[in-house]
């Protein structure tokens, strides 16, 4: 009966460290553990107190309690006591030789913080708005761990798995201090996401891309998520377009797009680019991709992947949208599939979008 009041009291202080240690305790963020000590709060230091000195007792009582007849000898109560000492000590030395090395990682700028109940704008310019701290819990329930990874290495700029991340875009721990639990992932059977939302910041196309990937990469063997519902699916688009984007940003809507005094032809290239997933590869404000930005892309001297040059015209790009291997740009991949489907009128609309982005 002792034994198991030890116990059941023993769980209790653990407990109580643990829940002294958690979001109860004043940290800077309520949803984050505390990272110095003088942030934990008074029940804390009560219960380390309440540990140390239980811990203390039983070592002097192993080494001068009443010895009873027919249970240890003199030698080995004192060997007893020792080994407690020894064993106590080790464990407090397990805790404080890393605590008094450590040092507080500070947040990067573009450091994940949202918390939850707070609300994004598509960036996009549509009329989506979506909670990036519960579609972070959506994108864990669904196992989007499994296939995708949430850290860039300096070699992933070169082989491909971070598509269009920049070099100054390489992961750093400060990146990570305000998740409440780092979803780093375990393979990359999918890209890399540390960046998506900077490279894709646009809700409607993540939403339409989870509910039908092979729409816009025929290959993908990303499985469907068109049962999650219309709540689900937007908020695990703002979190992925949280992800490679400032959160003040998004917050003041500095990244929403603005109204463009696009013609009618123009204005149906852009939603073309959008629904036919070319912003998935080609971005309109000059950021890196998967392929060449279509900012300034307009009579742009392009390299190809043979040393000759050509001009980006109307032929080259209506070339390059039915036959995107006829003509590769030099530094880029040849994964464009072909859009031979598409009539005349549609083709033209994507030129005419691409026009109104400037020359270089």
């Amino acid at each position: 009966m002792r034994n198991a009041l030890i116990i059941v009291v023993s769980m209790l202080i653990i407990g109580g460290l643990a829940w002294a240690n958690g979001e109860h305790g004043p940290a800077q963020h309520a949803h984050q553990p505390w990272q110095q000590p003088a942030e934990a709060s008074g029940i804390y230091w009560l219960l380390v107190v309440l540990v140390g000195g239980g811990l203390l007792a039983f070592a002097l009582w192993a080494l001068y309690g009443k010895i009873r007849p027919g249970r240890l000898t003199s030698v080995g109560y004192h060997a007893l006591g020792t080994l407690v000492i020894v064993m106590t000590l080790f464990t407090l030395a397990l805790y404080l030789i890393p605590a008094t090395q450590a040092q507080r990682i500070e947040p990067t700028a573009g450091a994940w913080d949202w918390k939850p109940g707070e609300v994004i704008k598509d960036p996009g310019g549509s009329k989506l708005e979506g909670e990036p701290y519960r579609g972070y819990l959506v994108y864990l329930s669904q196992g989007c761990t499994y296939c995708h990874t949430l850290y860039l290495r300096p070699q992933d700029i070169k082989t491909g798995w971070g598509e269009g991340a920049k070099p100054e875009e390489i992961s750093q721990m400060g990146d990570y201090v305000y998740y409440p639990f780092t979803l780093l992932g375990t393979q990359r059977d999918g890209p890399d996401l540390s960046v998506v939302g900077r490279k894709i910041p646009d809700m409607r196309y993540h939403v339409d891309h989870l509910k039908e990937p092979r729409e816009f990469k025929p290959k993908s063997v990303m499985p469907t998520y068109r049962y999650l519902s219309e709540k689900d699916l937007n908020d695990l688009a703002a979190f992925l377009v949280s992800l490679g984007n400032e959160p003040q940003k998004l917050r003041t809507g500095e990244l929403i797009k603005k109204p463009e005094g696009l013609s009618e032809l123009a204005q149906k290239g852009k939603e073309l680019y959008r629904t036919l997933g070319c912003v998935a590869c080609h971005s309109v404000d000059g950021s890196p991709n998967v392929g060449p930005t279509w900012l300034g892309l307009w009579g742009k001297q392009e390299t190809l992947e043979d040393g000759t040059t050509v001009t980006v015209n109307e032929e080259y790009l209506e070339e390059s949208i039915k036959d995107p291997g006829a003509r590769i740009v030099k530094g880029f991949r040849d994964v464009m599939p072909p859009f031979a489907q598409l009539s005349a009128e549609e083709i033209h609309a994507i030129i005419e979008y691409i026009k109104s982005l400037g020359p270089q």
